[in-house]
Order: structure tokens, then C-alpha cells, then sequence
């Protein structure tokens, strides 16, 4: 987690409450072979769990999935900004293959 007062979670324009710690997301995540030292973005803890749970979904139906497609399985709102990061680690864990 960080305390850098330069991160910036880009899930909304603003965050009501603010973020108070945010943490690190590898682009390739760890589990799928990512390096710890690999790519990362800074984003708050409700999207990082909704990048890993949308990419949980991904790799079960082994595909990406659209936006419409998450918010059918889902049944609730899903942040375009975390589909796209799912999608994207999706996409850098196909690479590796």
C-alpha cells in the first residue's frame, strides 16, 4: 500500500471519500507469472479488487469479455477503468503463453 500523495485511482473523477492508501497493481498480475518488479499503476483498494475478480471471470470463460458482457455476469455496475485493466492483464497473460 502507499501513501503517495501523487497516485491516482482512475476508476471516477473524484473520490468521495479520498483514497487514504492506494495500492500497487501489476499489470501482469503475480499469480499469472507477472514480475514483482514488472509494470504497475496505482489505483484504490475497490478496484483492485474488481480488476482481480473481473479477471478471475476472464480466465474462467478463457477470453476477455466486453463491457456489456461483464455487467451481464456481474448484475451490477462495473467500472470501465477496471474492465479495461482486467482485459489488459488478460491480455499480457495470453502473451506469455
Amino acid at each position: 500500500m502507499s501513501h503517495d500523495e501523487f497516485a491516482v485511482c482512475r476508476c471516477v473523477a473524484e473520490h468521495r471519500p479520498p483514497v487514504l492508501e492506494y495500492e500497487r497493481h501489476h499489470r501482469l498480475p503475480i499469480y499469472l507469472g507477472g514480475l514483482t518488479t514488472g509494470e504497475t499503476v496505482m489505483i484504490c483498494p475497490s478496484t483492485h479488487a474488481n480488476v482481480h475478480e473481473l479477471l478471475r471471470l476472464m480466465l474462467k470463460t478463457g477470453r476477455t469479455m466486453t463491457d456489456w458482457e461483464l455487467q451481464q455476469v456481474e448484475d451490477r455496475p462495473v467500472s470501465r477503468y477496471a474492465a479495461n485493466l482486467a482485459r489488459d492483464g488478460y491480455t499480457r497473460w495470453e502473451v506469455t503463453l
